[in-house]
């Protein structure tokens, strides 16, 4: 796979923000048509210092597809003039992101998406065949700026595609480009309603399988302990009382206790539940060969 190494810069000798104290530059970048290209390095480098007689000005750096559209959404919040910041670093429609304060005793101090280490060796693939340079300045309202100049590098690699995969990436990517004004896609939650309290369910409470049953209570019910001995008979309110038991759950902060497995439920008639077991009737005894006797 080919690959394509491009250096630009931006220079551009003074700057002259608006109302709001923005200034927006752009430049665009042709490449090679019906490819898909992968953006595995980008690089950025300030040439000279911005002059502004020792006041903060903030920059945004955008390389896109396709031009950024400033949003509704603040940079910086005081001020209340910088309301247009470009969409956030993890939107489709970005391929790299960097904020920087510069000017007066303030070097150029990045922060970039991807990190200095992934955006060395990144695979981000797109398929336009062009890729734009968006740079947004905030200052001071109708100010002039001087001096301003910065280097890009990008590395890509180029491969043919299909017309048919060209044609639907470039789509994609151009939906990807409408801009939304205002996002908002994080919920608040409380602590109770935490997906955390209810998975993995020993953190919450419960039944857990390895419980078994109760070998003296209702085990004697349900199991043939002595095939020569009388079966221990169980009365209704213990039976539903073993039954209620393995319907009731326990806090997470509490232990587990004599409970009983939800199986137990499984195939119990509704006498069981709601009704008397059954009359005290004679217990059975056995033969040795496994016939029942009755007294």
């Amino acid at each position: 796979m080919p690959v394509t190494i491009i250096k630009e810069t931006v220079e551009v000798l003074s700057i002259t923000t608006d109302d709001d104290g923005n200034a927006f530059l752009q430049k665009r970048i042709n490449l090679q048509e019906g490819m898909a290209h992968q953006l595995i390095q980008t690089d950025l480098f300030e040439d000279a210092y911005l002059v502004d007689n020792n006041n903060t000005v903030l920059c945004e750096f955008a390389i896109s597809p396709y031009p950024v559209v400033p949003t509704d959404m603040p940079f910086f919040t005081n001020p209340a003039k910088y309301k247009n910041r470009y969409p956030s670093a993890g939107d489709d429609s970005i391929l790299f992101k960097a904020n920087t304060r510069i000017g007066g005793s303030y070097a150029a101090g990045l922060q970039q998406f991807p990190s200095l280490q992934i955006a060395a060796n990144q695979e981000l693939e797109f398929y336009t065949d062009h890729l734009y340079i968006n740079i947004h300045i905030m200052g001071d309202a109708d100010s002039t700026y001087e001096n301003f100049a910065w280097s890009f590098m990008f590395t890509l690699k180029n491969k043919k595609v299909p017309v048919m995969t060209h044609s639907i990436g470039v789509l994609a990517e151009s939906h990807d480009a409408m801009c939304a004004l205002l996002m908002s896609n994080g919920h608040m939650i409380s602590k109770a309603n935490l997906r955390g309290n209810t998975f993995p369910m020993w953190r919450y409470g419960g039944i857990v399988p390895e419980h078994m049953v109760n070998t003296i209570g209702t085990g004697s019910f349900f199991l043939e302990i002595n095939t020569l001995d009388s079966e221990l008979m169980q009365t209704a309110a213990q039976v539903r009382a073993t039954i209620a038991d393995a319907r009731t759950m326990t806090a997470f902060d509490e232990p587990q206790g004599a409970r009983f497995p939800e199986w137990i439920l499984m195939g119990l008639n509704q006498g069981l539940v709601s009704g008397p077991v059954r009359d005290n009737w004679p217990p059975l005894k056995y033969y040795n060969n496994g016939n029942t006797r009755m007294f």
